[in-house]
């Protein structure tokens, strides 16, 4: 009985293997990693894209935001070294907050991991559907006083916001900036560049458990990865030209639609 299950096991490891990628997959893979990547430096919205393209090419829910996670990385790199003048003189401030996103994404990734496919494709349609509402609420930025510290609620808000990305982190990175916004009276370029460095930190403590414990789909990992990290250089250039108000409004009227799908597709 026990070498039967052994075999059966084994067959369906063997059929998961043999599912070859398509020209066609590595194609549509690497196009949505550079359209991720470059939202992802722009506003911080690639899970929106990327985690529903790993989900289409068969890999389940938890495994898919798992290895969406990793492939993450690459975006978060090439948006990290693009920041790096931004962030020139801002280390001090920008310290803490990579510190919490880094605690955050290792208790998110936890999370992740005690949740079952069918429970997490329940809650993604709420937690994008939030996501969409963040984007699209216009927010009220006024000039402030620079302060030595922020409120403690405030920095509790960001190690929840870490907590969030290395769960899901579709939209938390809006969420940060707009928090970011609250507690600094510097430009949104730096703040963004902190938010970028952020979710690095978030993202790679969050894989480090994915890796360790997680059965990743590496093939199709690897290949987002090559596209999110040509995205994550295009991005700051493209911004340059397109006012980031559209690009904000374009992703957020997508996720609304594609939190109403998701959410018949789990329900119905």
């Amino acid at each position: 009985m026990l070498k039967s299950q052994i075999l059966n096991w084994n067959l369906t490891f063997l059929s998961k293997e043999a599912i070859s990628i398509t020209i066609s997959t590595i194609i549509f893979l690497i196009f949505i990693g550079v359209i991720s990547g470059i939202i992802n430096s722009i506003i911080g919205m690639a899970s929106l894209i990327s985690y529903p393209a790993l989900i289409s090419v068969g890999i389940p829910p938890v495994l898919a935001n798992a290895s969406n996670t990793v492939a993450l990385i690459s975006s978060g790199i090439s948006s990290t070294l693009s920041s790096l003048r931004e962030l020139k003189g801002h280390w001090k401030s920008a310290c803490p907050v990579i510190l919490l996103n880094a605690v955050g994404g290792l208790i998110g990734s936890i999370l992740l991991l005690h949740s079952s496919n069918e429970a997490f494709s329940k809650i993604i349609p709420f937690l994008i559907f939030f996501a969409a509402c963040t984007i699209l609420i216009p927010t009220k930025h006024q000039d402030k006083k620079t302060t030595a510290k922020s409120t403690f609620w405030e920095y509790v808000l960001l190690g929840l916001v870490g907590i969030y990305v290395g769960y899901f982190g579709a939209g938390a990175g809006v969420i940060m900036i707009a928090v970011l916004s609250r507690i600094t009276n510097s430009s949104y370029n730096v703040y963004n560049a902190t938010r970028n460095v952020a979710t690095l930190a978030s993202n790679l403590m969050a894989s480090i458990v994915f890796i360790l414990v997680a059965n990743l789909y590496w093939k199709e990992l690897i290949i987002l990865a090559i596209g999110l990290f040509i995205g994550g250089f295009i991005g700051p250039i493209i911004v340059r030209y397109i006012p980031t108000k559209i690009m904000k409004n374009g992703v957020g009227i997508f996720a609304i639609f594609l939190s109403i799908y998701l959410f018949i597709k789990a329900f119905f």
